[in-house]
């Protein structure tokens, strides 16, 4: 590990309204973009303080982060490479939807979730077979 950034909107000492002295809340957002916005600190501070550059950003599919980044050292100076796991979530997920939507989908001789669950494994091994 490189870099990190510990982000928070809340201190129980503060709420408490204990003395204390710490760095507490600093970030002000939305929860969704906190990820987005630590990615960019992150990013905006590795040539100041490793005197390095990020070349690819390792994303679980949603595109704020990098979408903040990809052109932080130049235009499309970061690459996105994309957590498999969350991948064969996202698909197995969205096949469970399908199934409780549509009717007859699912049952015996059909789309189960034991199979289901197969077809996860399958698919995953498939993806990493292919990278």
């Amino acid at each position: 590990m490189l870099d990190l950034e510990v982000m928070t909107q809340y201190c129980k000492m503060c709420e408490l309204n204990v003395k204390h002295e710490h760095a507490c809340s600093n970030y002000k957002g939305s929860s969704g973009n906190m990820e987005a916005v630590g990615a960019f600190r992150i990013f905006e501070r590795s040539l100041i303080k490793r005197d390095l550059q990020y070349t690819e950003y390792y994303g679980d599919g949603d595109s704020k982060g990098f979408l903040q980044v990809k052109d932080i050292y130049g235009e499309n100076s970061v690459t996105k490479l994309e957590c498999i796991g969350h991948i064969q979530k996202r698909v197995v997920s969205r096949l469970r939807k399908q199934k409780k939507k549509t009717k007859g989908l699912g049952g015996k001789g059909k789309l189960t979730d034991k199979f289901i669950d197969k077809l996860q494994n399958y698919y995953g091994i498939a993806i990493r077979s292919n990278v």
